[in-house]
């Protein structure tokens, strides 16, 4: 019944209106403490086991903002869980801040003010026997420090700080510090129900912008700029409060393809037109892909596509039409592979041949667009097959870089290869396929299709509306 309760609330919020999405300040803080505690309670512990963790020390230093803090609150200092079995992992702060529903020990006020660098260079290094004493009480085999050549949102702790934590803990356990880099990925990709409710929240604000950002609302054709159109987005995103900020950059729509308008520009893989000065035109096939922040917690990360009709078009030209229905298709073979419990490379190599028994040509990336616009243009020439490339990464609370945490599907992201997709992951189900074009031979169409969707025991379960039309501006 609880589960069936938080669905519905899901739906509820999902398809609110958008002035009704928007919360003060003091409802979103209420929300992001649920998401924080039932992180604590609910996943922590298994992350933990599953990963052979007997303690997690984390170490933020205040002034030296650490990623990790989007799940722990306003806390610095040594953060201490410990697997003493049971239920409950048991939670500790020696430092500042910490709020009583998220720990259950506190270090006191004269470590705290070490840790913060009150008097610093005339502080008793005895303070800290209270942090050496608390591990030597439990005694763990296997600590799990911040510490990662790896993965970047695992690699918080200074040298500076590395070094103290060894003094504190002595040679005894400081042998048995191990990186945290596998633990914090599966502690930050396995979702709550809060979670998957608020993260469901910002696609659905994301897909409405996006749905008016590409229309006659925005564009009018022969007036409208690609930048105009982004500079509308970020002020809707501040309007709504989910922006990222003064620093912000402006999305352009990119132009796949037009029955007027010419590049001199080598062609880009995910593009052909994205000069913010260029004027929308009629007969443009477009994409955009924008990202919005929620709770400053979640970040979203998908697109749409558009035609603009030509004077006297009743429908999108059969060619375009055609290109786009090749990718949808792939996105309906593709959904039944995705699976939790199959590592990265496993599912892309499901993925690969159930493509191929299908009739498409594999085109692995590098990453780089015209170097990755070569590779298609060779593996088409001569055929009408559609190409097809993979990258289905990690989402939620980055914005799908390199530095987000969980398991990615992509040949050009090897080093996820190992991690298992997890029951009740974001990811983002992102892939390309590529078709010629009778108007215009020896050049491609790139059609990226891709949306934020969840990973559960039943597959993948989508958490807005899929991509699965073009948008018409008339």
């Amino acid at each position: 019944m609880h589960r069936i309760f938080l669905s519905i609330i899901a739906v509820l919020i999902t398809f609110s209106t958008t002035s009704a999405i928007a919360a003060s300040i003091a409802e979103q803080a209420e929300f992001l403490h649920l998401i924080r505690r039932e992180k604590l309670d609910f996943v922590l512990p298994d992350a933990m086991r599953d990963n052979d963790i007997d303690m997690w020390i984390h170490v933020i230093r205040d002034g030296d903002p650490d990623p990790m803090q989007l799940h722990f609150g306003p806390v610095s200092g040594y953060i201490i869980f410990t697997d003493r079995g049971g239920d409950r992992v048991e939670r500790a702060v020696f430092g500042s801040g910490g709020h009583q529903d998220l720990f259950d020990e506190f270090g006191s006020d004269e470590i705290a003010r070490a840790i913060e660098g009150y008097n610093f260079g005339n502080v008793d290094g005895g303070v800290y026997n209270e942090i050496t004493q608390f591990v030597a009480e439990r005694d763990p085999s296997r600590i799990a420090v911040n510490t990662s050549s790896w993965l970047a949102i695992a690699d918080g702790i200074s040298h500076s700080q590395y070094v103290q934590l060894e003094k504190i803990l002595g040679s005894k356990y400081s042998g048995r510090i191990v990186s945290a880099d596998h633990l914090i990925t599966d502690f930050r990709s396995r979702r709550t129900q809060s979670e998957i409710i608020a993260f469901s929240k910002a696609l659905e604000m994301h897909r409405q912008i996006l749905i008016r950002a590409l229309s006659r609302e925005v564009i009018t054709p022969d007036v409208t700029t690609l930048g105009d159109v982004g500079r509308w987005v970020v002020e809707e995103q501040n309007r709504q409060g989910i922006s990222y900020g003064l620093d912000s950059y402006i999305p352009l729509p990119r132009i796949l393809y037009s029955a007027v308008s010419e590049t001199d520009k080598p062609p880009d893989v995910r593009w052909r037109i994205h000069d913010e000065d260029y004027v929308i035109r009629r007969g443009d096939f477009m994409t955009y892909d924008i990202s919005v922040r929620y709770l400053e917690y979640f970040t979203t990360d998908f697109k749409r596509n558009a035609y603009v009709f030509r004077e006297g078009e009743d429908t999108i030209p059969a060619s375009i039409q055609r290109a786009f229905d090749r990718a949808i298709d792939a996105h309906k073979i593709m959904r039944g592979h995705i699976v939790a419990g199959r590592t990265a490379k496993q599912t892309l190599d499901a993925l690969v041949v159930a493509l191929e028994d299908a009739g498409y040509l594999y085109t692995p990336f590098v990453d780089i667009g015209t170097e990755d616009y070569k590779i298609i243009q060779n593996a088409l020439a001569g055929t009408d097959k559609p190409g097809f490339s993979i990258d289905l990464h990690a989402m939620g609370n980055n914005g799908g870089s390199l530095v987000t945490v969980g398991a990615s599907v992509a040949p050009f992201r090897t080093d996820r290869f190992d991690l298992m997709l997890q029951e009740n992951q974001f990811f983002s189900f992102e892939y390309m396929v590529h078709s010629n074009l009778p108007e215009r031979p020896g050049l491609p169409i790139s059609i990226n299709i891709e949306g934020n969707h969840l990973l559960t025991k039943r597959g993948v379960e989508y958490l807005h509306p899929p991509n699965e039309k073009i948008l018409e501006i008339r």
